[in-house]
């Protein structure tokens, strides 16, 4: 999963992660804060992506309205779908990244986009075990409270480094 917090090297606050990410099964969730991916987070979210390219077959995205990935990043998702016969089940509030996934789709990637009361239908087109539903539920739910807890600075920084150590 991503790190809970970074340290800019201007300044010891530290910036919230801007996505959460858990492999389930051969479905790879990601959660997006309400706004886009750093390029750390989206980094280290594509590395654990195609080091796992045999497995998934879903990547569920859970996209609030101010979420948004760079047309870069919209064609390496694409990519992957495509080279992985994998599809993609966005659930979003928001027209435009609806839309978005609508244009996408009409490229021959298998991606759909569906409102937030329509978790069980996206979860059934990645083809999720329905037995596995409330457990996809109560991660999704986590790793949204993990982007929302405020950040605070630390003490002290570690020696050599302006990232917290890990307890």
């Amino acid at each position: 999963m991503g790190r809970n917090r970074r340290y800019t090297a201007i300044s010891l606050l530290p910036t919230p992660d801007s996505l959460r990410f858990h492999l389930v099964d051969h479905v790879l969730l990601v959660v997006h804060a309400d706004f886009p991916p750093d390029d750390g987070d989206w980094q280290r979210l594509v590395l654990v992506r195609d080091a796992n390219r045999l497995k998934i077959r879903g990547i569920l995205v859970v996209a609030p309205p101010r979420a948004s990935i760079s047309a870069e990043q919209r064609a390496s998702v694409a990519r992957f779908l495509k080279e992985n016969d994998a599809r993609a089940a966005v659930i979003t509030d928001s027209a435009l990244i609806r839309g978005v996934a609508l244009a996408v789709g009409l490229f021959g990637v298998q991606v759909r986009a569906f409102a937030p009361s329509s978790l069980v239908s996206a979860l059934d087109y990645l083809q999720f075990s329905q037995a596995r539903h409330a457990e996809m539920e109560r991660l999704i739910e986590s790793l949204k409270k993990q982007l929302s807890q405020p950040q605070t600075a630390p003490d002290r920084p570690t020696s050599g480094s302006l990232r917290p150590s890990v307890c």
